[in-house]
């Protein structure tokens, strides 16, 4: 008899925890990219954080967490994505790593947990909190090592060669993650 009332608690009692289905890449990672840059995430079910050595800013996109894959999307205000919205979905996990890619490119994002933890936004104090943020992250980015493992060709940026010298060309770079930069030249 005791035995049935131990089990009708247990079950009364694991019926009543609120479970919560939070996604295996919320967290803080960081990766070093084939060309030496250093990159750090925070991805909350809210935001995904991006801070690089190729550049002076923080980048913010929106996330939802849908089922096993995480949404991006743009702030108003916000860098771009390649697209306007992307689904990153798991492919692989671990304890220390998480591999995600993209439906839209098809590129894999592979992270490493990080050691430490970026502060939330502080939306009251936004430029003092990007300028501590970017701080901390040049201390720890000087304390990383991310080799150059590109290939001699791959290092070779192609040049285009045009007749007509006084017409203006748009070259658009476009980064592994899809931020967009604009360049324009003319002769």
């Amino acid at each position: 008899m005791n035995y049935l009332k131990g089990i009708c608690i247990l079950f009364l009692l694991s019926g009543c925890q609120v479970f919560v289905n939070e996604h295996p890449a919320i967290g803080t990672w960081s990766r070093c990219n084939r060309d030496g840059s250093y990159w750090e995430y925070k991805i909350t079910d809210q935001y995904m954080l991006m801070t690089r050595t190729l550049s002076n800013e923080v980048l913010l996109f929106k996330t939802k967490v849908v089922d096993t894959s995480l949404l991006l999307s743009e702030f108003k205000n916000g860098p771009g994505l390649m697209c306007r919205n992307d689904t990153l979905v798991t492919i692989e996990q671990s304890e220390n790593k998480i591999v995600l890619k993209s439906t839209y490119t098809w590129e894999t994002l592979e992270l490493n947990k990080a050691g430490f933890d970026i502060e939330s936004i502080d939306s009251l104090h936004l430029e003092a909190w990007k300028s501590k943020t970017l701080a901390d992250f040049k201390k720890r980015a000087a304390l990383m090592d991310c080799p150059d493992i590109r290939t001699e060709e791959e290092k070779v940026l192609p040049i285009l060669e045009t007749d007509d010298s006084d017409e203006e060309i748009e070259i658009i770079e476009i980064d592994s993650l899809g931020g967009r930069k604009r360049l324009y030249f003319n002769d």
